[in-house]
């Protein structure tokens, strides 16, 4: 062939320029394709699979986007998608989606586990939060997190998040709680557990903790019971439960707003009100022209009391002349708030609002909340005690509301040298052994924001305040 190529080239000139004239037109011989068109794109059109700016962008696809993000895996293989990412760069080769799932994903999470194992290895004291929930699919999944403090930094991870399938006995959970212990080694390091106040985890927990005189073997020690008993644990684990304070306080709010019999009348309404809100695009459409579309009254939700809170806030803050004319207009008269509603609204809201501002703040997840505990409580009691002796229309919630807030937080009241109330026979049910721990005092006298200066708050006299410092400090 390149005999013949150049004896055209040399003899032939005119016939050799035809020649090389199809050739580049038709990009072929004789019909037969260009041996360029068989050669495999070289590494300047397209980055290799180990090419580090290949790694490097394929880590952070899959970490920022589709981890920290929260996006879809399948996304990775929509067009439109590829083409974005062809116009950042067009040498990546953005990986599929079974690639992700099935190679890339287990990788980062072997290294990840890999590099906590390193980390907890140095660490000597943590603290462990536990908490089981259900989506709107009715999917359950158990998650754990782990806290410690890092050269004075706190340091927190996620330890486990994992399917839970199955009833949620205290059995199930200790298992689980048990098994993401023991992988990660930490069964001697642990000193706290949070949890909730359901009874299936309180008896995971004491099946875990404490007592060596305890048979584990006994199955009726792994029975869901609301008592306190100690029993030994399986993977060697001493440490301190401690129950979740929000979620307590939570509790004590609910035991209130169940007595509220004297504004079940405005609190229907509000409820009412709001579910027409978000229910009926006409009435919302009229609403948001007659009072603006950021006065929307925000929904409730019967496992968070505050957006209860919220909802009756929003209310009270409304301009109600032009609210009940909306109402009148709309057909709604019986939803229409008097000046009594109002008031005891008002009043209602004012007596609520020490609890939300609490629950807000001891919900942090960047920053310790324990040490605000103590300041919490003391606040509280005596904003309680102030309100009982203001309030005529509310006197038996608040009532309610302080027997329970002294009925559930009763170990720590105690360490406070805080006198209880008489029972109110009310049927609540106190759980005093998972605030009985001095972490609550020293935690709030080790913060810089607090020190002892929640002691002012204490009803005691000068002697017991002073005794509680020594106590503290001893």
């Amino acid at each position: 062939m390149i005999c013949c190529c150049r004896h055209l080239k040399c003899i032939h000139e005119s016939v050799h320029k035809q020649y090389m004239s199809l050739v580049q037109s038709q990009g072929a011989s004789a019909g037969q394709s260009l041996i360029s068109s068989f050669a495999v794109a070289s590494d300047s059109s397209r980055y290799g699979p180990n090419n580090p700016r290949q790694k490097n962008l394929t880590h952070l696809l899959v970490s920022n986007l589709l981890v920290r993000c929260a996006l879809p895996i399948s996304m990775v293989d929509n067009e439109h998608f590829r083409a974005f990412l062809s116009e950042l760069d067009s040498k990546f080769q953005p990986p599929c989606r079974q690639t992700v799932t099935h190679s890339i994903l287990p990788q980062m999470s072997m290294a990840l586990h890999s590099k906590l194992q390193q980390h907890f290895a140095g660490l000597t004291d943590v603290s462990l939060t536990c908490d089981i929930w259900t989506d709107r699919r009715a999917h359950a999944f158990l998650g754990v997190t782990v806290h410690s403090f890092v050269n004075g930094k706190a340091d927190s991870h996620l330890l486990a998040f994992r399917v839970f399938a199955g009833s949620h006995t205290g059995t199930r959970i200790a298992e689980a709680l048990e098994t993401v212990i023991v992988d990660n080694n930490l069964a001697s390091k642990i000193r706290f557990v949070v949890t909730d106040n359901a009874a299936n985890m309180r008896r995971a927990l004491t099946v875990l903790i404490e007592e060596s005189s305890c048979d584990v073997d006994d199955p009726s020690l792994w029975e869901d019971s609301s008592d306190e008993v100690d029993i030994q644990s399986v993977a060697g684990i001493n440490c301190e439960h401690i129950a979740c304070f929000a979620h307590s306080l939570q509790l004590v709010v609910h035991d209130g707003l169940g007595c509220l019999q004297v504004a079940r009348s405005v609190t229907g309404k509000c409820s009412k009100l709001a579910n027409i809100v978000h229910q009926s695009a006409l009435f919302r459409s009229t609403y948001e022209k007659a009072l603006g579309a950021g006065k929307i009254v925000p929904s409730s939700n019967d496992t968070r009391w505050n957006s209860t809170f919220r909802q009756l806030q929003c209310i009270a803050e409304l301009d109600q002349v032009k609210l009940n004319s909306l109402l009148r207009e709309t057909n709604h008269d019986h939803l229409v708030f008097t000046a009594k509603d109002i008031a005891m609204l008002q009043e209602l809201v004012k007596i609520l609002a020490p609890f939300a501002e609490a629950t807000d703040l001891t919900q942090g997840e960047s920053m310790v909340t324990i040490s605000c505990t103590v300041p919490i409580l003391l606040s509280l009691h005596n904003i309680l005690q102030s309100f009982l002796v203001s309030s005529t229309t509310f006197s038996a919630f608040i009532q309610r509301l302080l027997t329970s807030l002294l009925d559930r937080f009763s170990g720590l009241y105690s360490l406070l040298g805080v006198r209880p109330l008489a029972s109110s026979g009310t049927g609540s049910r106190s759980k005093p052994a998972s605030f009985q721990s001095n972490v609550f005092l020293m935690a709030a006298a080790l913060d810089p924001a607090y020190a002892f200066h929640w002691i002012q708050d204490h009803p005691g006299s000068a002697e017991e305040k002073e005794a509680l410092r020594n106590k503290i400090t001893g």
